[in-house]
């Protein structure tokens, strides 16, 4: 995956969401107006694989977590394709619930 600053947008069932997530050397950290993103992610050719966590960091109830917990792990898969990566997987806590994210790349 290219090194940069990239604009998420995700959703499941349950909703919608969006924040930035900056990746390099291997390493994802991010985050939006209630939650921090904390993950790693390997790759082969486009093909990529990605484990992030969520830590909540702002306890104003009027953001909601999409998975009704401040604390979950993802474990995505997805390819890149330019300047944009798409991802689909499952929080570990929630297996039976997919989620899916768009990274668009901002800048390097």
């Amino acid at each position: 995956m290219r090194q940069g600053l990239y604009k998420v947008d995700f959703h499941t069932v349950h909703g919608t969401g969006c924040g930035v997530v900056y990746v390099t050397n291997g390493k994802m950290r991010g985050g939006n107006s209630a939650f921090a993103f904390i993950g790693t992610y390997t790759g082969e050719g486009d093909s990529i694989k990605v484990k992030i966590s969520t830590q909540r960091y702002n306890d104003d109830p009027s953001f909601k977590g999409l998975f009704g917990a401040d604390r979950i792990t993802l474990a995505l898969a997805g390819r890149e394709d330019g300047d944009i990566a798409e991802f689909e997987g499952n929080a570990l806590q929630a297996p039976g619930v997919t989620f899916r994210a768009v990274l668009s790349r901002i800048s390097d």
